[in-house]
């Protein structure tokens, strides 16, 4: 099973390590229950920019998705929500500075072939699969406002925990984030594009991990942040503005992940719309 080792993120106070399977991700999530319809979900904007008129799935809704939760999921809709705060072991945190209000984070499952891990905060394919070479997961909230980059993401073999205190820091925003990833020179990604889920906006881009990690603890290009799942690991990472706080959702497979699983992880990234404390019943 895939093994993330995110730091203090809403649900994991300390570090949890995700089991070293393929990830799912979505970090910081609340749980996921019962289903219901997904007929809202199709029309979802994902790598193509631009602006999108939907409105958000908690505002037109008449009923609140149920809460996920751990274990085999039936195909419908769920809300997890995220709740966030800083982790002081891996960062200078900002006295005074408040931490994002909950969040909730509302997608489609479209099959019963999935699995909820809530304390990983991921789902991936039932049995749960993240590992090389044909894992794959889904993500949400591991890295929200407060985050560190690697310069060198190569965490030395004998780190102990597998994390380094992160020696660039990078502001609050999701250019702030995205702009720091592009300027790091040990990190091979794709160029950014513009994309919206729902009606909130953001910036999209693919990561992929270096072909031989033999000489690394683990792989780790952010902190808070999970870490390469084995060599070659793809992350498509949307990095998202909601109300003024940064999201990242990640869906995260291999070069020999079926196109199945792949799709499927897309398809519940693209289903994600937030609903903010105001807008949750």
């Amino acid at each position: 099973m895939l093994e993330l080792e995110p730091h203090p993120t809403p649900r994991s106070p300390g570090r949890a390590a995700l089991r070293r399977a393929v990830l799912v991700g979505l970090c910081a999530l609340g749980a996921l229950g019962g289903c219901s319809g997904d007929d809202d979900t199709s029309d979802a904007e994902t790598r193509s920019g631009g602006s999108t008129t939907m409105t958000s799935d908690a505002a037109s809704s008449s009923e609140d998705p149920p809460p996920l939760e751990d274990g085999r999921l039936e195909a419908g809709r769920y809300r997890f929500t995220l709740e966030t705060e800083c982790a002081a072991d891996l960062l200078d945190c900002p006295e005074g500075e408040s931490s994002a209000p909950p969040l909730g984070i509302d997608l489609t499952v479209r099959s019963d072939d999935w699995e909820a891990d809530l304390e990983f905060v991921l789902i991936a394919p039932s049995p749960e699969s993240t590992d090389a070479p044909d894992g794959g997961a889904l993500v949400m909230g591991w890295t929200t406002q407060w985050v560190g980059l690697n310069s060198d993401p190569c965490i030395p073999i004998g780190t102990p925990n597998g994390h380094l205190r992160p020696d660039t820091p990078i502001g609050p925003t999701v250019d702030d984030f995205v702009e720091a990833v592009l300027a790091n020179p040990a990190l091979d990604i794709t160029e950014p594009t513009d994309v919206s889920l729902g009606e909130h906006h953001g910036r999209f881009f693919t990561l992929t991990a270096p072909s031989d990690l033999s000489g690394c603890d683990n792989w780790r290009p952010w902190d808070p942040g999970f870490f390469a799942q084995g060599p070659g690991n793809i992350w498509d990472v949307w990095v998202m503005d909601v109300d003024g706080f940064r999201v990242l959702i990640v869906t995260d497979y291999f070069p020999d992940t079926s196109d199945e699983v792949k799709t499927g992880l897309r398809e519940m990234a693209e289903s994600i719309r937030f609903a903010p404390p105001s807008l949750q019943r």
